[in-house]
C-alpha cells in the first residue's frame, strides 16, 4: 500500500501504433493532471505484477501506461505462468523486437499519453524498463527527447553491447536524467 495514496482510475486501453494496436494498461489519479510514465515490462510481458506496479506509481501521483511490447504477435498475457514461465517459451516473442520497433512504439505510446486529459502536458514524462525493457526505456528517451525527463531501468538486460546501436549510447542523445550508481572513491 502506498502511504497517502491518491484514488486512481484504471483501464485496459488500445494504442494505435504504425504496426497495429497495442493492448496496454492505463492508470492515473482520478482527478487533476499528473506527469506521465511509460513502463516497459520484462520478457514475461504485461501481467498482474506490472499492473500492480503501475497502480502503485499512479497512487503516488503519476499517469502510467504499462505496455504489452509483444502486441504484434500476442495479446497479454503473453506468459502463461507469469514470471514462472520458462524463458524458452517467451524468448521467441522478444526476438521479434528490434531497435526500430522500440523507437516507433515509444513515439506512439508517448504520443498517446500526450492525448490523455490526465497527463500534465507542462511536465516532462518518465520511462522505466525492467530487464529487457531497459533498452526500450533508453530508446524511448532518445526517440522523444523533448518529452522524456527521466529514464530508469531495473535489472536492465542488454544495455551495453559492442554494437554501434548499443542502448547505452542512446543516453547521449537524450535530455533525460539517467540515475546511476557510481563507485565511491
Amino acid at each position: 500500500m502506498v502511504a497517502n495514496a491518491v484514488t486512481v482510475t484504471e483501464s485496459d486501453v488500445n494504442v494505435t501504433t504504425p504496426d497495429g494496436t497495442a493492448d496496454c494498461y492505463f492508470v492515473h489519479p482520478a482527478t487533476g493532471t499528473a506527469p506521465g510514465v511509460l513502463v516497459w515490462p520484462d520478457i514475461f510481458g504485461l501481467r498482474p505484477a506490472f499492473r500492480n506496479m503501475g497502480k502503485r506509481l499512479a497512487e503516488s501521483g503519476y499517469s502510467v501506461l504499462v505496455v504489452n511490447p509483444f502486441y504484434r504477435t500476442k495479446k497479454a498475457p503473453t506468459a502463461d505462468q507469469g514470471g514462472a514461465t520458462p524463458i524458452q517459451q517467451v524468448l521467441p516473442l522478444a526476438q521479434t523486437l528490434s531497435e526500430t520497433t522500440h523507437m516507433t512504439d515509444a513515439k506512439a505510446f508517448i504520443g498517446w499519453l500526450d492525448q490523455q486529459s490526465s497527463i500534465a502536458k507542462n511536465r516532462k514524462m518518465g520511462t522505466q524498463g525492467y530487464c529487457m525493457g531497459g533498452p526500450m526505456a533508453f530508446r524511448t528517451a532518445a526517440a522523444v527527447p523533448d518529452r522524456i525527463g527521466a529514464v530508469a531501468t531495473f535489472h536492465g538486460g542488454g544495455l551495453v553491447t559492442k554494437m554501434p546501436n548499443s542502448p547505452h549510447l542512446q543516453a547521449a542523445k537524450t535530455k533525460a536524467a539517467v540515475p546511476h550508481r557510481g563507485r565511491g572513491k
